[in-house]
C-alpha cells in the first residue's frame, strides 16, 4: 500500500507542474470535489474558475437527487467564462469506493468519473477519470475528511470558435477538505482546489437532504 500511496502523491505533483494548454470554456468538472468521504445531499458553492486567464466567478450547485444510485450526483452552474462570456455547464458524477483503510493501508480510496458539458464561447464536452485518497477523523461533534485526487480529463471542443485541436487529454489534480461541526453532519463545509492545467477554487457547503 505504501507504493500505491507514493504513486498517488507522485502523480499529484506531476499534474500540478504540467503546463497549461486548455483553451475554451469553464470546465464543468473542475474541481472534482469527490473524495472517499465526500457528502451527498444538496451543495452550493462559489467557484473561481481559472482554466483560462479571463475565467471568473461561477455559482456551482451539486445534488445527490433522491432516486439516483449511490455515488451518483448531478452538478451544474453558471458564471463568467473565457473572454468575459456568460458560461453555463452541467454534468453527472459517479464516485465509487475502492478500498477502506486498514493496518497495512493508511488511506481510503475511491475512483470517480462522469460526463458533462460547458457552453460559452463554444461547446466543451468533458469525460473525467480519477482516483481519490483520503481519511476521515472525528472528535466529538467535529468531523474532518481531507483528500487528494489525481486523474485525467478528455475534452471535446465543438463550435466555430473552438480550438483547432478537437480532442485534448490532460492531467487533473485536486486537494480538498470536508469539515462538519455538527455531530449528525447535516451541514458540511467544503473546499477544494484544482492544480495544473485545470486550475480552480471552490468553497461552500453541502446540506443533507435525507440520503
Amino acid at each position: 500500500m505504501r507504493i500505491r500511496t507514493l504513486w498517488v502523491w507522485g502523480a499529484l505533483a506531476l499534474a500540478s507542474m504540467a503546463p497549461g494548454k486548455l483553451s475554451g470554456q469553464v470546465a464543468w468538472e473542475t474541481p472534482r470535489m469527490l473524495g472517499p468521504h465526500s457528502p451527498g445531499g444538496f451543495g452550493v458553492y462559489w467557484l473561481r474558475a481559472g482554466t483560462l486567464p479571463n475565467d471568473g466567478d461561477v455559482v456551482l450547485v451539486t445534488w445527490a437527487a433522491p432516486g439516483l444510485p449511490d455515488g451518483v450526483s448531478l452538478r451544474g452552474g453558471a458564471g463568467k467564462g473565457a473572454g468575459n462570456e456568460v458560461a453555463g455547464f452541467g454534468g453527472i458524477d459517479l464516485n465509487t469506493p475502492i478500498a477502506m483503510h486498514s493496518e497495512g493501508q493508511p488511506v481510503d480510496l475511491s475512483w470517480h468519473t462522469g460526463v458533462g458539458l460547458g457552453y460559452g464561447q463554444y461547446l466543451l464536452v468533458t469525460v473525467p477519470l480519477g482516483l481519490s485518497a483520503g481519511r476521515a477523523w472525528s472528535s466529538g461533534a467535529v468531523w474532518a475528511a481531507p483528500y487528494a485526487s489525481v486523474g485525467v480529463a478528455l475534452d471535446l471542443h465543438m463550435g466555430g470558435d473552438a480550438p483547432d485541436e478537437e480532442f485534448d487529454l490532460g492531467p487533473s489534480a485536486d486537494l480538498g477538505l470536508d469539515l462538519s461541526l455538527d455531530g449528525n453532519r447535516r451541514f458540511v463545509l467544503r473546499a477544494a482546489v484544482s492544480l495544473g492545467d485545470r486550475q480552480a477554487l471552490a468553497v461552500g457547503g453541502s446540506f443533507r437532504t435525507g440520503r
